[in-house]
């Protein structure tokens, strides 16, 4: 079973690494200027709001005294997962459709 920490240590790691993957899209997209179409910075959205969501779930489980994050750590483990799987396949859809705007 993984600790606190090792949890909270996948949560973060895997918030900092669509955070980053968030800065590298809106590079791209002040970088593209007014070729840019709003459709690109629709998907952009999505992906914020993909981020937004899951940082939401670690500031949650973060605050948790030990008995609550106990209490929360299958829902947690099991969200945290549901999650990371929705952002992956929303950054993969995202993705594609990056890189259709800017080959």
């Amino acid at each position: 079973m993984k600790s606190r920490e090792e949890i909270q240590a996948s949560m973060e790691a895997g918030l900092a690494a669509s955070g980053k993957k968030i800065e590298e899209f809106k590079a791209k997209i002040a970088a593209g200027g007014a070729d840019v179409s709003e459709d690109a910075a629709k998907h952009l959205a999505e992906a914020e709001a993909l981020w937004a969501s899951g940082k939401s779930k670690f500031d949650e489980l973060s605050a948790a005294s030990d008995e609550k994050f106990e209490e929360l750590r299958a829902g947690a483990e099991e969200n945290w997962e549901s999650i990371s799987s929705q952002m992956e396949e929303g950054w993969a859809s995202v993705t594609d459709k990056f890189k259709s705007f800017f080959s």
